[in-house]
């Protein structure tokens, strides 16, 4: 079946082996890095103390939400910027899914949506939902996880997300419902890396609610959130970069087929709903339009081979 291709996938297996030797060689997180963590969240205590008491704000929630902004910002623009480098000079052109882009109108609708969201509503919604994420020792140092645990959590967190985030946007796609909220998110039939969270503000709560659950149900260390919804971030900017670049690690293994998939879901406009991985689309028959046209244009990504095997014996 669909697993069956995993242990197949050479890959697969060195990344096992990497993950067992670094495991082994640091079972837990040194010292050094839990004082530097405790050390680093103490210093932006202090320079953020003087805002939170002229704003009479709490100041662990404005810690909480401008650590996750500054972090999030980091890694949104910076991937745009990759982005926009390669476009501007014309770097890994083989790789581009497609040659049209959006006008500028549209794109300057994007990027004011984009900053809005990014400068005034995940702010506020951070400061206000950190009692929900906070646990005992959670922002301690000497608590954070060591590396099988952090792989462990950002696991299940995938598989959480995942789940979600495949039928909600299913869901998002009746026609009762789709152009009332993720219509919107379709204005892009050529996605570019910006138009990632140019949505409805339902769909903005959906996504958001798919990303952060896991992290809630688990009762992570601050570690974890910090990593997985930056990893999520990332992943969803490849998803829309149109880019299918052969070192995105959104396509390591051939059970995940990012850009090229949600590509397709974009100028197809069916199919495809998924997220890191295809179980939901495979298992479901969600995928089948876009097997077909792998098949019509003879090309052969590792999604297909991961179609056409799971029907084989190991």
């Amino acid at each position: 079946m669909l697993g069956q291709s995993v242990f197949r996938d050479p890959k697969a297996w060195a990344i096992s082996v990497v993950i067992g030797v670094t495991h082994f060689a640091f079972p837990n997180p040194s010292p050094f890095v839990a004082s530097q963590f405790d050390v680093l969240l103490s210093n932006f205590s202090e320079l953020l103390r003087p805002l939170a008491t002229f704003a009479h704000l709490n100041l662990d929630k404005l810690v909480w939400a401008s650590t996750n902004v500054i972090l999030l910002e980091v890694f949104f623009w910076s991937t745009l910027l990759m982005y926009y480098v390669f476009d501007h000079f014309q770097l890994f052109q083989k790789y581009k899914l497609h040659s049209g882009s959006p006008g500028p109108q549209m794109v300057r609708e994007c990027l004011y949506d984009v900053l809005l969201g990014h400068f005034l509503v995940r702010p506020v919604l951070l400061y206000f939902s950190m009692p929900l994420f906070a646990n005992p020792g959670w922002l301690l140092g000497s608590n954070i996880p060591n590396f099988l645990t952090l792989l462990k959590e950002l696991f299940i967190c995938i598989m959480i997300d995942d789940t979600v985030f495949y039928w909600v946007h299913r869901s998002l796609h009746h026609p009762s419902i789709y152009k009332h909220i993720h219509k919107q998110h379709h204005a892009f039939k050529q996605p570019i890396a910006l138009a990632t969270e140019y949505s409805h503000p339902v769909e903005d709560f959906s996504n958001t609610f798919a990303t952060v659950l896991g992290p809630l149900l688990l009762k992570s260390h601050s570690v974890v959130f910090y990593t997985y919804t930056t990893l999520k971030l990332v992943q969803s900017l490849d998803a829309h970069s149109s880019y299918n670049l052969p070192f995105s690690p959104f396509s390591l293994l051939e059970t995940m087929d990012c850009a090229p998939a949600h590509d397709f879901h974009h100028t197809h406009n069916a199919g495809n709903f998924g997220g890191f991985f295809i179980f939901w689309d495979w298992l479901c028959g969600t995928d089948q339009r876009y097997v077909l046209h792998l098949e019509k244009n003879k090309t052969s990504p590792a999604y297909f081979n991961v179609v056409k095997s799971v029907s084989q014996p190991l």
